[in-house]
């Protein structure tokens, strides 16, 4: 079903999103306060911060959406099965782009990561899921 795809897509992006943040701010902690590298970092984890809430707050839209719904065959975020592999590897290459056409080390160049890292587990996953198929028969 469409809503358990656009849930499992937008909580892999939070998750992915909220890993880099944790990621910053282990680097903060280990510079020296008020120098310009740990000004930056701050500013990156701030902007990011506001990234993640942007994202918790479409997933609460979506969630709102299957509740009005009532569906009854929805599984779990955590077994909804990775998309096929031909629309994952599509945005894998756009996020790759994305990321190439940022400055490194802005918040938008974080964001673009996240998406890359987050889409490669998610053709990984597609991949292996399919191989078990293709074994099973």
């Amino acid at each position: 079903m469409k809503g358990e795809f656009e849930l499992r897509t937008t909580s892999d992006a939070f998750l992915a999103r909220v890993s880099r943040l944790h990621e910053l701010e282990e680097h903060k902690r280990t510079l020296t306060p008020g120098t310009p590298e740990m000004l930056r970092v701050s500013r990156e984890i701030e902007a990011l911060s506001a990234e993640v809430v942007a994202w918790a707050r479409r997933e609460t839209e979506l969630a709102e959406l299957v509740a009005k719904r009532q569906p009854t065959n929805l599984r779990p975020i955590a077994e909804v099965p990775p998309r096929d592999i031909a629309t994952v590897l599509g945005d894998w290459r756009h996020a790759e782009r994305a990321l190439s056409s940022e400055e490194a080390g802005t918040a938008a160049w974080e964001a673009a990561r996240a998406d890359v890292g987050r889409l490669r587990d998610e053709y990984r996953r597609s991949l292996e899921q399919r191989m078990a198929r293709e074994k099973r028969t």
